[in-house]
């Protein structure tokens, strides 16, 4: 009789002040990270990295208001048995279920020319679940992209 034994996956982390100034950080602790953690083409780690920037940008400037009292903290592990990255963004800003957002089509934004509006639609066209819940006063937002 054999025991199969669970392997607890690796978690990388990151906090920040909600600060815009610190996206930097995050887009570059996110490219290192995925880049340690298995081989991905260069194009995925953008894409990856580009939907994370986008939610972490909208909790800092919208939820957060650029409150730097606040922090933001990133994690990014290997989900082995989904075969994929899991992307954990948790903040105390205000809450937005962005996987509830109907996205209006994407020649709608841009034909009306719109400012903003692009980087929800990104993220749900990039990642292939997206889930939010709220813990207390902590918002969490559970990325995940199968790779």
């Amino acid at each position: 009789m054999s025991m199969r034994q669970k392997v607890h996956p690796k978690i990388y982390s990151k906090k920040v002040k909600c600060n815009v100034a610190n996206l930097g950080l995050l887009r570059r602790f996110v490219t290192n990270t995925l880049k340690k953690q298995q081989q991905l083409p260069t194009e995925l780690v953008s894409l990856i990295v580009l939907a994370v920037d986008e939610v972490c940008a909208n909790r800092i400037i919208h939820s957060s208001h650029c409150n730097e009292q606040d922090a933001i903290e990133v994690k990014v592990s290997t989900d082995k048995e989904k075969a994929g990255i899991l992307i954990e963004i948790k903040d105390r800003g205000d809450r937005f279920d962005i996987s509830s957002y109907n996205a209006p089509p994407i020649n709608e934004v841009v034909s009306n020319r719109q400012n903003g509006g692009m980087g929800l639609i990104l993220v749900k066209k990039i990642m292939d679940h997206i889930q939010v819940e709220r813990e207390g006063d902590i918002t969490i937002y559970r990325l995940f992209k199968q790779v």
